[in-house]
């Protein structure tokens, strides 16, 4: 008969309390019992003590599982953070929009100071076009859109990446090629893309300026009425259609007679210096 002692623990957690209970007697102590060694009363010693660390063994057993049952499981643990991270996303979604609508209320004040004499609505000209080249401002006219979307997932079981799913890689390839065929502006997903916008991927997402999107995703770009056409005749566009036949993955491409790109709300000034105008000397306290 098997000894509950022969029955392996499957657990790796409780492989020591195992060992614990079948080593209970030192060997050194087994072989002088053997021998004859041993008197009956160190032999009942031992037995009692064997019979304290089974017990023991017994309790901590109970207790590893008792908290075990009343942990979360990780379908538990998974469902509370998607709900923490939507509800992160939506407070900053919120935030967002508030900053856009302060960001409006603060142009249109701007403009309004602007307009008492000709040089006020000149340098509110040149303040808007300056915004609009370093997506502080938002710019409209011809264009084209871009939308990518995901192949045909892998067949269950074959494991490694799926790549038919779009990635970070193709959203940039799209981004480079459109500014390459002289796009002024361009955005993906309603995110403008500056200098200041990385487009990286954080697991199977991927950010734009460090704001994750999903996809379908839809690149939009503002420039000249020949900006489909040198587009489609780019290296990018040859990739893209290298992707589409090997992988599956759509891309769809659409001339737009009037686009917009809307403006980076989260666009700061860093660094400005006063400068004169042609003709004039430096400002007081400047150097020559």
């Amino acid at each position: 008969m098997t000894s509950p002692t022969d029955v392996r623990v499957k657990d790796p957690t409780l492989s020591l309390l195992s060992r614990l209970v079948d080593d209970a007697m030192d060997p050194g102590y087994l072989e002088a019992h053997a021998r004859g060694d041993v008197s009956p009363s160190g032999w009942r010693h031992s037995v009692a003590i064997a019979i304290v660390l089974c017990l023991t063994a017994v309790l901590v057993v109970a207790a590893v599982l008792q908290v075990r049952e009343g942990a979360p499981s990780t379908g538990d643990t998974r469902s509370d953070l998607v709900e923490r991270v939507t509800e992160a996303t939506q407070a900053l979604n919120d935030v967002e929009r508030r900053v856009d609508d302060l960001t409006t209320q603060t142009d249109q004040a701007r403009a309004a100071a602007l307009t008492g004499s000709e040089s006020d609505q000149t340098l509110n000209d040149e303040v808007s076009e300056l915004e609009s080249r370093v997506g502080g401002g938002a710019v409209s006219g011809p264009g084209v859109r871009v939308t990518l979307t995901d192949g045909p997932p892998a067949p269950a079981g074959e494991g490694g990446p799926d790549l038919a799913r779009v990635l970070d890689t193709d959203v940039q390839l799209v981004v480079n090629g459109l500014f390459a065929a002289g796009a002024d502006a361009v955005s993906v997903n309603g995110q403008r893309v500056t200098v200041l916008s990385p487009i990286r991927s954080a697991g199977e997402a991927v950010l734009v300026g460090f704001r994750p999107l999903t996809p379908p995703y839809v690149i939009t770009a503002v420039g000249s009425e020949s900006l489909t056409a040198d587009f489609e005749s780019s290296s990018a566009r040859s990739e893209l259609a290298g992707l589409e036949a090997t992988y599956g993955m759509g891309v769809e491409v659409t001339s737009l007679d009037d686009a917009t790109v809307p403006a980076r709300s989260d666009l700061n000034v860093r660094y400005a210096e006063e400068v004169s105008s042609p003709g004039e000397g430096p400002a007081e306290g400047d150097s020559p």
